[in-house]
């Protein structure tokens, strides 16, 4: 049953994703690039903010470690990015992040799976229960 709904949101994911306009495209894909980059610089601020401010810049500026007036923030950004406790501290919060998505995905499904199981009395599916009665088991309808 979950397979044929899954299914069908993918195959019309597809649809839509084959009928979208080469606009509609591009602004999808600035607007991923641009969560892509705010869940960056979240994650660099909660292990240092002067980091992250750096990162931004950096982000802004696409000739950021080009321009010879950003050479002392430049070499200020390679030194920060490059800390072991920045970057011990970065993956602690993606991999934390990453386990609140699965976490938040294994509710939802948890919850998706109840929904369907409270929802067969409305299919007519019988329900088989296991028993025992003088010591021999035996399936019956509940």
């Amino acid at each position: 049953m979950h397979w044929r709904k899954l299914s069908i949101y993918i195959l019309t994911a597809f649809i839509l994703a084959a009928c979208a306009t080469p606009e509609q495209k591009a602004a999808r894909a600035a607007a991923e690039k641009a969560a892509q980059q705010k869940l960056q610089l979240d994650l660099a601020a909660q292990c240092d903010p002067r980091t992250a401010e750096l990162m931004q810049a950096q982000m802004q500026n696409p000739a950021f470690f080009s321009d010879p007036a950003n050479a002392k923030i430049a070499q200020e950004y390679m030194q920060k990015v490059n800390l072991p406790i920045f970057q011990s501290c970065y993956k602690l919060a993606w991999n934390n992040y990453i386990n609140q998505v699965k976490l938040e995905q294994a509710r939802s499904w948890a919850m998706q799976r109840r929904w369907d199981d409270d929802m067969d009395w409305m299919m007519f599916r019988p329900r088989w229960c296991r028993s025992s009665h003088n010591g021999r088991t035996f399936v019956h309808r509940c």
